[in-house]
């Protein structure tokens, strides 16, 4: 059995030079002390004889016909003309790239189904294929158990096969390593980590599971296919993504099928790459139990290499994706076989939001797709919209949901000066998860005279926090304030709220004991991708001003979760749900604050 039937088009990412720099012209004084590092390339002895003659400083000597040198300008400038030197370069750098969302997860919306903070989270889902790369640097923390069929168990001897004799790795670190590419490519569509490094995958938080049922050449018989299909279906596995196919049906793969619905498993698979045509869905992409992928590009035209027949279920990018390879490396692939994994993913991440059952799943990943025009035997019943399908935000087409005030409140605070001081306690969320800014303001009532204006960034779903505003040199007699907040999102919509809050006759004799701390426990949720805590407090306050009580998450010590609650009285109790996907959390803080401006802390550490 192929994996697709076509061999793929690939073009591999390198690295590059931050910035091309000549030959000659180095900048820099005559003196001695200005000095340039370059590469030297020689063509013999006599130009590595120069080259050690002129520099200040020889840094790094190579095996082959170049040397690393510092040396001034000037110098620098006359070896470039020496006809026994080959080339002089200045010492330039390079940089690792940044995270890269490749143009399907972007058309299909992925992206803003994992900025709305869905990222199949909890969903398990089986690459079977050639496996998955062991150690790939943006997969690994996803990686699961794994599984190879004895005949496809990895090796670093492969014979040779229709996808052009494996990748050459040098070592397989596991019996399900992938010694062809193609499974890890696929792998990385699915769940590449939101990590900051390399491809984002549609579902960056899902657990993956190796399931190697190709050999390296990338062929795999009837019966491994279908053992690799019940393993997975043994162990539980959410989703089953399967970019491989024959001309022919397999009644032992149809049986492996049905044992894997019987068991709630999603399955996808990619419709084949025979095109063009008209009726020509391989197997099992064919099955009725199975959703059936063809591919599109990046302007939503059919690949001309697609399969298309009534079986298709829905279409997807499949055309010079860009995606994860072994080892850390990535590349552009083109084949229904890239196209499928975008709707495992999209599966994982609709199973995540609280669908059950296969059909469920089906239904929304169907019932949302984009129709981008083509034919239903093209096209099923559109291109994919991961965001969509999770009744989420559909990439502009619908109107932002507007941020909200949840919590205002203001209560005088004790200073030693003619001001009057008010603590702020807010809380602000949006649906979307796209906060941007908070501003408050405080206006004297009695004049209508601005006393203060303080802002604060905010992102993501939800922020809170005790702002303290001040108007100068009252003048003591208990004036009423205004204080209002206007929160706003990144799309520019925006809500308002506003208080009002007297000052105390004399701000200098507010409550003197600092507020208590009685309960402060922590209860510790995290996993390899994400650090989650639970906050559960009471505090205590003798003069009975309570104001607001905050839970940080804090990591290398920089807050990367902040949870507040505005209170009031003498008790107040209640808990704070922390999350970050720094996974180097080192504290939990509690600070409770009264409207005195007295503050407690504790800390945890971890």
């Amino acid at each position: 059995m192929s994996n697709d039937g076509i061999p793929f088009s690939r073009r591999d990412v390198l690295l590059t030079t931050a910035g091309g720099l000549g030959a000659t012209g180095f900048a820099g004084g005559a003196a001695g002390r200005d000095l340039v590092e370059v590469n030297v390339g020689v063509r013999n002895d006599a130009g590595r004889d120069a080259a050690n003659r002129a520099a200040a400083e020889v840094k790094r000597e190579f095996s082959f016909d170049a040397l690393t040198i510092r040396v001034a300008p000037a110098a620098a400038d006359n070896l470039a003309s020496n006809p026994n030197v080959r080339y002089v370069e200045e010492n330039g750098t390079m940089v690792a790239f940044e995270q890269t969302t490749p143009y399907g997860i972007d058309l299909t919306d992925a992206d803003v189904a994992i900025d709305d903070g869905n990222t199949g989270d909890g969903v398990d889902v089986a690459v079977i294929d050639t496996g998955i790369d062991a150690q790939h640097e943006t997969l690994e923390a996803n990686l699961g158990d794994g599984w190879a069929a004895v005949d496809a168990a990895c090796t670093t001897n492969c014979g040779g096969g229709p996808s052009g004799g494996g990748n050459g790795i040098e070592e397989c670190l596991a019996e399900w390593d992938d010694d062809n590419d193609h499974g890890t490519h696929c792998a990385g569509t699915a769940a590449a980590a939101d990590d900051g490094t390399g491809v984002l995958g549609v579902a960056p938080d899902v657990t993956l599971h190796a399931v190697k049922v190709l050999a390296c050449d990338g062929s795999g018989t009837f019966d491994d296919i279908a053992a690799g299909i019940e393993w997975s279906a043994d162990q539980g596995h959410d989703v089953q993504s399967m970019s491989l196919g024959a001309d022919t049906d397999s009644s032992v793969v149809a049986d492996a099928l049905r044992y894997a619905a019987d068991r709630g498993i999603v399955i996808v698979a990619a419709a084949g790459n025979s095109g063009p045509c008209t009726d020509c869905v391989g197997f099992p992409a064919r099955d009725e139990r199975v959703i059936a992928v063809s591919a599109t590009d990046q302007s939503d035209a059919l690949a001309d290499f697609s399969s298309t027949g009534p079986e298709v279920d829905l279409a997807a990018p499949g055309v010079d994706t860009l995606s994860t390879v072994p080892r850390d490396g990535y590349a552009e692939f083109s084949g229904t076989s890239m196209a499928c994994p975008h709707v495992a993913g999209a599966a994982a991440q609709v199973i995540a939001s609280g669908v059950t059952g296969r059909d469920a799943v089906r239904n929304a990943l169907l019932e949302a797709a984009d129709d981008v025009g083509l034919a239903a035997n093209e096209q099923g019943s559109g291109r994919l919209n991961v965001a969509a399908a999770l009744d989420g935000d559909d990439g502009g087409d619908s109107e932002n949901a507007a941020p909200t005030v949840e919590s205002l409140s203001a209560s005088p605070a004790s200073t030693d000066t003619a001001d009057a001081a008010f603590d702020v306690g807010w809380t602000v969320s949006d649906a979307d998860g796209n906060l941007d800014a908070v501003e408050l303001s405080l206006t004297d009532e009695t004049d209508g005279e601005l006393e203060e204006t303080v802002s604060a960034a905010v992102d993501g779903e939800q922020a809170g926090d005790t702002t303290r505003l001040v108007a100068a040199d009252d003048d003591g007699t208990g004036n009423e304030y205004a204080v209002e907040l206007t929160v706003t999102d990144a799309d520019g919509a925006s809500a308002s709220d506003s208080t009002v809050v007297s000052a105390e006759e004399d701000t200098a004799d507010g409550g003197d004991t600092a507020p208590v701390i009685d309960r402060f426990t922590v209860t510790d949720d995290s996993n390899p991708n994400w650090s989650r805590h639970t906050v559960d407090w009471a505090v205590s306050d003798a003069d009975g001003d309570l104001a607001a009580v905050t839970s940080e998450q804090s990591a290398g010590g920089d807050v990367v979760d902040r949870a507040s609650t505005t209170v009031s009285g003498d008790t107040a109790s209640g808990a704070h749900d922390l999350e970050s996907r720094r996974t180097s959390v080192t504290e939990i803080r509690l600070t409770v604050v009264d409207g005195a401006g007295n503050e407690t802390v504790e800390t945890r550490s971890f």
